[in-house]
């Protein structure tokens, strides 16, 4: 709670940082601007004065500036209906751009023009409407300008923060997601063992005193990655060689398996239990239903930041009813960790299931 307080404050620093260089800087650089230009069209001369009226005019300029920032944030501008917004906006620079004339005019006064070619102190101090509104005409266009740029820059930083909320919803509600789904898994797995031992039981008691051992050091290993949101094939392929370890108790030479396994994908990352459930279903739905049994193979492959998972077994697939709660389960994981990333596909491929799992890492 603390580090996230800390982060907060460390990015208002950086905003309020950057919102106080950007008046300065704009400011500055509008009037150091046009005073070169002046200069350039020999209107103006370099005096001593003419450091002093730019510095004076950006702080005021800053002030009234940020007086408008001040109306917008107090009273919720951006709230505000489009033509309301419009309307305002015109009103308050038009009052902005008064008060920097009244100024720049009283500050003659204090730092007299004396670097403008061709005006005498005289001219200087008379006031005219005509030229006056023409000025102010010019400073008009100017603030509604900044709010322009105010605007954008605060409808910008409203959108990146939402689209941040958004992100960090997405993220809690996938986590709680996951969670729900491990939670399904955990039972499915558990009922499929003590099946197994239940039909060990009444054969071979020796057997399923082993196989509840067995058991036992399954359930901690499942456990503990089940807690994971990812876990390295290498964790779950040793998870899977326990399971069939157990189930080899009971189908005996009924259960043969074949493992091809590439070195270098064991510490590719998957979803906990993925490789497990498809596993369990590779019995329940194609070994058990075999009067002589058949073969379950696993293979990996790890190629260009992709890796291939092929789950094979000897039955027959039937849509809606091969999978159930593991295959929907399974689908629905790797397109909340990976989305586009991912595929999954279930097949007939002869006299086998083939279930293939593409993941590509960037």
């Amino acid at each position: 709670m603390l580090r996230r307080l800390h982060l907060y404050l460390r990015a208002v620093e950086r905003k309020t940082l950057f919102y106080w260089l950007a008046q300065l800087g704009g400011w500055g650089a509008y009037y150091v601007f046009s005073v070169v230009l002046l200069l350039e069209t020999g209107a103006f001369q370099m005096t001593d004065k003419v450091v002093p009226w730019i510095l004076a005019n950006i702080a005021f300029s800053v002030l009234i500036s940020h007086a408008l920032r001040f109306v917008i944030v107090r009273w919720n501008w951006l709230g505000l209906k489009l033509a309301k917004l419009i309307i305002f906006s015109i009103v308050l620079a038009f009052i902005a751009s008064v008060l920097l004339e009244f100024f720049q005019h009283y500050l003659e006064y204090i730092i007299p023009r004396d670097f403008e070619v061709g005006t005498t102190t005289s001219l200087r101090l008379e006031f005219s409407w005509s030229s006056f509104f023409f000025a102010a005409s010019r400073s008009l266009i100017l603030f509604l300008l900044w709010m322009g740029f105010y605007y954008t820059f605060v409808i910008i930083e409203k959108s990146r923060k939402q689209e941040i909320a958004n992100l960090q919803y997405e993220a809690s509600r996938n986590e709680i997601e996951l969670k729900n789904l491990l939670a399904q898994l955990n039972p499915h797995f558990l009922f499929n063992s003590l099946n197994s031992i239940r039909a060990l039981v009444g054969l071979d008691p020796e057997q399923a005193k082993v196989a509840i051992t067995r058991l036992s050091s399954l359930l901690r290993q499942s456990i503990n990655l089940g807690k994971m949101q990812v876990v390295s094939l290498k964790e779950e392929f040793d998870l899977v060689k326990s399971y069939l370890d157990l189930e080899q108790l009971r189908f005996e030479e009924r259960l043969k398996l074949k493992f091809d396994i590439s070195e270098n994908s064991l510490k590719c990352e998957i979803p906990p239990l993925m490789v497990q459930t498809l596993v369990e279903n590779s019995i329940k739905h194609g070994i058990s239903k075999a009067m002589d049994g058949g073969c379950i193979s696993i293979s990996s492959s790890y190629e260009n930041n992709i890796l291939q998972l092929e789950i094979r077994n000897t039955g027959k697939f039937e849509p809606g009813e091969n999978g159930g709660v593991g295959i929907a389960n399974t689908r629905k994981r790797l397109e909340i960790l990976f989305g586009s990333n991912a595929t999954f596909d279930i097949a007939q491929d002869g006299k086998d299931v083939s279930v293939t799992i593409e993941i590509k890492y960037s």
